[in-house]
């Protein structure tokens, strides 16, 4: 699980304004369907690092690497499905 600092909790909320969470399932700008990757691993920052701008791939499958998916933020997703 993606830790979250507080100060980065407001990039993680969706055009009208739910929860974004690792794993969530959302509908991006193209009206297709994609899964938020938040966990980037040690060379890319996420909402872990005090230096998250609030940008987050979203990828065609949640097992997909991050870094193939399309870089997006916040209000250009909607939150359709969360992970367990």
């Amino acid at each position: 699980m993606t830790e979250v600092l507080p100060q980065n909790e407001r990039f993680l909320r969706d055009a009208v304004g739910a929860r974004i969470t690792d794993g969530a399932c959302v509908l991006d700008p193209d009206n297709e369907v994609g899964y938020v990757r938040l966990d980037l691993g040690p060379v890319c920052r996420g909402p872990e690092s005090a230096y998250w701008d609030g940008w987050f791939h979203v990828t065609r499958t949640r097992a997909e690497h991050p870094l193939r998916g399309k870089v997006l933020n916040g209000p250009r997703v909607q939150v359709i499905g969360q992970t367990a």
